[in-house]
């Protein structure tokens, strides 16, 4: 979290997630300068976002700690962040995330009361360890999604694995409201995420999730029905308007479904570059890896070629190169349970995964092709290598 360029301005809110976290040894722990705390707590200066993080997790070790105060973008809530681009220009956006709902039902209802067991609370005083001054239990039909995070750390469940095959929604159950999936990766959703990772964001001050690429409408409608058809999205608009600089771009406007995807699959809304965590691949099998490895080449992959010592012959090759180690990792990892043996580098702060063997090129787009959802790269591959070279 220190690579990212975001700083935070004055919230009661943050100062009070960072008073908790000084009594965990917050500055001790990780060399902060109590000055830069007490400037921030002055309203003289911001704090990197990297600190705030730091302070959440800190606070999630006690379960007697409020719930907004040990979640980063529940606590940011309502508040502004800054980012500064290499060339000078500034950002400032208001955070946009306030919790979402599931309903509930005998189950939450007897974990929400074992709960108060363990805390030895009354409701109405869980409620506010929850974040809420109103009692939650007074709403008999549905569950913020911010409580139900504090009720699984109490109580030490997986709060995925209990949530799976419900229903997540807004403040309305019918805009944008999804079905969330089991509490495993396989290739539809993997293949989205990548998606999401290398051409996509979550917005900051927004419920919007979108993905944009150059003349690449084909594939976001594909995308598209992925989502539809992974979450069981209701009721949400997907629009496919063109960008500024001609982009394509599906834009699907769901708090549930951007919430779900920052909490359980680590994908922070705004600038992610740096920030990602790696993907679990490890229990996918040679076909399943075969079947996401387009998803590698579509977005920031790139089928080009190289001269032969003689330039007589051009012969394809393949690099995968971006600014976020986890995902050049994801890329390695699949590559090679796909069979192939890619080089890795890193230089500065770009990494690169590629194919410089032609034969091993050629192999990789005869089995990724099926799985395609636009073979423009491949037919440019085509066009430009030496009659074909086997393609």
């Amino acid at each position: 979290m220190k690579n990212s360029p975001y700083f935070v301005q004055y919230s009661d809110d943050v100062k009070q997630a960072i008073k908790y976290a000084l009594g965990k040894g917050l500055l001790e722990k990780y060399e902060i300068d109590y000055k830069a705390i007490q400037d921030y707590f002055d309203k003289k200066k911001e704090l990197p976002i990297w600190i705030i993080k730091t302070a959440c997790k800190l606070n999630l070790q006690d379960i007697r700690i409020p719930a907004p105060y040990q979640y980063l973008w529940y606590c940011l809530h309502k508040t502004i962040l800054r980012r500064k681009q290499p060339s000078g220009r500034e950002f400032k956006t208001k955070v946009n995330f306030t919790s979402c709902y599931v309903k509930q039902d005998k189950k939450i209802k007897g974990l929400l009361n074992r709960a108060c067991k363990v805390v030895n609370l009354p409701l109405y005083k869980f409620s506010i360890l929850c974040g809420y001054k109103k009692a939650i239990a007074n709403n008999k039909k549905v569950m913020p999604l911010l409580a139900l995070l504090k009720i699984c750390q109490i109580l030490k469940i997986n709060i995925w694995d209990l949530l799976q095959n419900k229903e997540l929604f807004g403040k309305t159950n019918r805009i944008g409201k999804i079905t969330i999936p089991k509490n495993q990766k396989d290739t539809e959703l993997l293949i989205l995420l990548i998606w999401l990772k290398t051409e996509g964001h979550l917005e900051l001050g927004s419920t919007h999730i979108e993905i944009n690429q150059k003349d690449s409408i084909t594939s976001l409608k594909k995308l598209k029905q992925i989502a539809l058809k992974k979450f069981k999205l209701r009721g949400t608009r997907s629009a496919f308007p063109k960008g500024k600089r001609g982009e394509d771009r599906l834009i699907i406007s769901s708090s549930p479904l951007r919430q779900f995807l920052c909490l359980r699959e680590h994908i922070p809304p705004g600038y992610k570059s740096g920030l990602l965590q790696p993907m679990n691949l490890e229990g996918l099998s040679r076909e399943e890896c075969i079947k996401i490895l387009p998803a590698f080449v579509q977005t920031e992959g790139c089928l080009t070629y190289c001269y032969t010592r003689n330039k007589k012959k051009k012969l394809p090759r393949f690099e995968f190169i971006v600014k976020d180690e986890a995902l050049a990792k994801d890329c390695l990892i699949t590559f090679r349970k796909a069979g192939f043996n890619p080089i890795f580098s890193k230089n500065q702060n770009i990494f690169k995964v590629a194919l410089y063997n032609s034969k091993k090129v050629i192999k990789l787009v005869h089995q990724i092709e099926p799985h395609m959802f636009d073979n423009k790269k491949i037919k440019y591959l085509r066009k430009i290598c030496t009659n074909e070279i086997g393609l």
